[in-house]
């Protein structure tokens, strides 16, 4: 879905019809504007692989609103070959439809096909269903479908939670998809079976299955069905008006009679975030820059200041996350990698806090302030770490009152619920929220007790000493835990696994809190939110490395940190430790960019 916004690239006289939409709408259909910019720099990209064809070149938008990147698509076309161009549109929305009609009229093309249509209830879009299990090679394919030399698209964006259980079960069964289902995971998969061997794909999304597990299968099947030309990581450069950050893919429907694999270029730009950084350039926009293909470095745009990072995409076999490959990059990490004694997985227990998907009844402050008769037993009530006492080295102050009531305990080594008649007071209270907890239907079909937690933990585990760490931060704010509290769901912890020396707490804490692990993060993770807030999750944070754990400069480094533990942190303390886990990678400290 498509709507003009003013921007300073591209098509200059787009012809659109802004209509608005109501927010619930927009989240509920997976509704996210094309700018006219991004669509121009979209289509450039795509025509720039469109293959040679003959007197027809047949474009798709399976999804195409009001019209934006048909037109942008046009635009991008030669004269020579837009005489030639078939340009065929599905939109559920016949306003849309409508839209799209009178944006395409006047372009010098051979045909232009609308339909009101669902682009995925398509007969031929689905082969890939759980009925008909057949590939994108297979030679059984239903051949009267319509393939198509290009596909241009910004599917809708709609996650499992929005799309609904059922829905979400039915495109996964009639798509063979894996995992956390999303729209554009089926648009993805349909594409490029409508696509001929050798058409080119340019496709606007999220870059969420970029760097996150739950983005395998897409990883892999793009990997897979196509030559990728080129990865566009645009990042929080705020081109696009939805939440989401973009990325383009641009590539080739492979043929098996060319199995050779094809150099992907990858372009990453995200704010920059340190003043400090060298301007390199100037330019009125980040797609203005990016369109001078060799530029790198800190750009300087009306819109602030990003930098642009050039490499290729590292290959991998689809299980591994999308990350930019350079000389240099490959050099550092290689560096870190004869050092690399472990990795923090080897060693420790990494796992997310506590989550009850009912915050309302079970954590407060206000617990003695209850009647007597539904304040639930101080056995049950715990202290609670949240991302607001999230700080470096150790725990900032916080609602000291805030307790969570937790109902679960540890039965012949064995997380068990407790028995509402053993605790009359949290009974009743429980009783008093039983409505609002029995609305949690997931808790209940997945044979658990209406009261419980949706995501509890262990007990005898919060009394070991831990690393928390908030789930989202703009620096690493990893800190030491002894109190027993129990760690709420904004945040991850780590404890050692059994039988390891302890002190390998404190020497993974120096790690976790370095610059050195920022540029370590970066460089293979790369998971940044706006304004340059990382996303700490387990898949990462396992992969932390760790130096030879009985080496003297190991043992000099958990000296320092047990120091910083008990006096507190300054800058000298964190300087020294910062710079001693670079020179245990046999690095030098560097400044973050």
């Amino acid at each position: 879905m498509n709507v003009a916004i003013s921007f300073d690239v591209g098509v200059s006289s787009f012809p659109i019809l802004v209509r608005k939409m109501e927010r619930s709408k927009v989240k509920r259909e997976g509704i996210h504007y094309t700018p006219p910019g991004l669509a121009s720099f979209l289509a450039d990209a795509t025509v720039r692989h469109l293959p040679s064809s003959g007197d027809r070149i047949e474009v798709l938008d399976p999804s195409c609103g009001s019209g934006a990147l048909l037109y942008a698509f046009a635009q991008a076309t030669a004269p020579k070959l837009r005489k030639h161009l078939v340009l065929v549109g599905y939109e559920k929305d016949a306003d849309a439809i409508e839209t799209t009609r009178t944006t395409l009229a006047g372009l010098d093309v051979a045909e232009v096909v609308l339909e009101v249509r669902d682009f995925l209830e398509l007969d031929g879009v689905d082969s890939f269903g759980s009925g008909r299990q057949l590939g994108l090679f297979s030679e059984h394919r239903n051949e009267s479908s319509r393939r198509y030399d290009a596909v241009i698209a910004n599917p809708p964006y709609v996650r499992t939670q929005v799309l609904g259980a059922k829905q979400a079960q039915a495109l996964a069964e009639r798509f063979r998809l894996t995992g956390r289902v999303d729209l554009y995971h089926a648009f993805t998969k349909a594409m490029a079976h409508v696509l001929r061997p050798g058409g080119v794909l340019g496709l606007l999304t999220s870059n969420r299955f970029l760097t996150v597990r739950s983005g395998e299968a897409v990883r892999r099947f793009l990997e897979t069905e196509f030559d990728l030309q080129a990865v566009f990581d645009l990042g929080d450069t705020r081109l696009f008006s939805a939440a989401v950050l973009p990325v383009i893919v641009v590539g080739k429907r492979r043929d098996r009679l060319n199995s050779a694999r094809h150099i992907c270029t990858f372009v990453r730009v995200y704010e920059c975030r340190t003043n400090e950084s060298h301007v390199a350039f100037q330019s009125p926009s980040v797609l203005e820059a990016l369109r001078t293909r060799k530029m790198v470095g800190v750009v300087q745009t009306d819109a602030g200041r990003f930098r642009i990072e050039r490499g290729v995409l590292q290959p991998s076999d689809g299980a591994s996350i999308w990350s930019l490959s350079t000389p240099e990059y490959d050099e550092w990490l290689q560096t870190v990698e004869s050092r690399k004694a472990f990795v923090f997985d080897d060693i420790s227990r990494i796992r997310v806090g506590i989550k009850t998907t009912a915050d309302e009844v079970f954590v407060r402050s206000d617990w003695t302030e209850l009647p007597d008769e539904h304040q639930p037993e101080a056995a049950l009530l715990h202290p609670l770490i949240t991302h607001h006492k999230a700080g470096r080295w150790i725990a900032t102050p916080a609602d000291e009152n805030l307790l969570v009531l937790y109902p679960h305990t540890t039965r012949n080594h064995k997380r068990v619920p407790i028995e509402l008649n053993d605790y009359p007071r949290a009974k009743a209270y429980f009783i008093a929220h039983e409505a609002r907890l029995r609305r949690r239907h997931y808790v209940l079909e997945s044979g658990r007790r209406w009261y419980e937690i949706w995501v509890p933990h262990q007990p005898s585990d919060w009394r070991k000493p831990k690393i928390a760490f908030p789930d989202i931060a703009e620096e690493p704010r990893f800190f030491l835990d002894q109190s027993g509290a129990i760690v709420q769901g904004d945040c991850y912890w780590i404890t050692l696994k059994d039988n390891c020396d302890p002190d390998r707490l404190f020497l993974m804490l120096a790690i976790a809190n370095s610059s050195f692990i920022t540029k370590y993060y970066d460089i293979a993770f790369h998971n940044k939110l706006y304004a340059g807030r990382r996303r700490f999750m387990t898949q990462y944070v396992k992969r932390f490395p760790i130096p030879q754990p009985g080496s003297p400069i190991a043992g000099r480094i958990i000296q320092h940190v047990k120091g910083i533990i008990k006096h507190g942190p300054s800058s000298k303390s964190e300087q020294t430790v910062n710079g001693l886990v670079w020179e245990a990678f046999g690095l030098s400290e560097e400044i973050a960019r």
